[in-house]
């Protein structure tokens, strides 16, 4: 009787291990993941107005308009602030001038210059494959304490789980485990 249940947990195991299942392939996993970086570079530069090259043109005009010399005093000494600001992209520029006395005074450049930086990282992974293992195992009946050695082999396959057939002095045994 003993033979005969080993023959049949053998048998089948041997159906398990080698059933007709649908072959998928080897090909690999791929992952991609792009990720991305900004960074900004902030650049400040001032100038005085006697640093910056400059080139009059004059313009004739044709009608004399009259005005009070007061008022063309302050004007000509007033301090007047012109800003400008462009932006390309992600980046800022900014000029600020100071004009008195019909000449520049100070001239204030700022560029905010973003950068952007793309990591693309691509991660292949291979599909687990069948394997079979081999090991050495021990066992310890309880009701009369006699400690059994025997051997085991287990088959892994991915989609099916994990087969063991287990053999020792004292019994034998055949498990399957799924993961969940």
């Amino acid at each position: 009787m003993k033979s005969v249940v080993i023959t049949l947990l053998i048998a089948v195991l041997i159906f398990f291990i080698f059933d007709k299942s649908k072959y998928i392939g080897d090909k690999p996993i791929i992952v991609t993941q792009i990720d991305t970086i900004y960074s900004k570079d902030t650049i400040v530069k001032y100038k005085k107005g006697k640093d910056i090259p400059f080139e009059i043109y004059r313009v004739l005009e044709d009608s004399i308009f009259i005005h009070d010399t007061i008022q063309v005093l302050s004007d000509y000494y007033a301090t007047r602030v012109y800003k400008d600001t462009i932006t390309q992209d992600s980046s800022k520029f900014y000029i600020q001038d100071s004009i008195s006395q019909n000449k520049i005074q100070a001239r204030l450049f700022k560029a905010e210059i973003a950068y952007k930086t793309i990591y693309n990282t691509t991660t292949i992974t291979k599909k687990d494959k069948s394997a079979i293992y081999l090991g050495f195992l021990t066992d310890l009946r309880a009701f009369d304490n006699k400690l059994g050695l025997g051997l085991g082999l287990g088959y892994y396959t991915p989609k099916k789980g994990l087969f063991l057939l287990n053999a020792t002095t004292n019994n034998y045994s055949l498990g399957y485990y799924k993961k969940f």
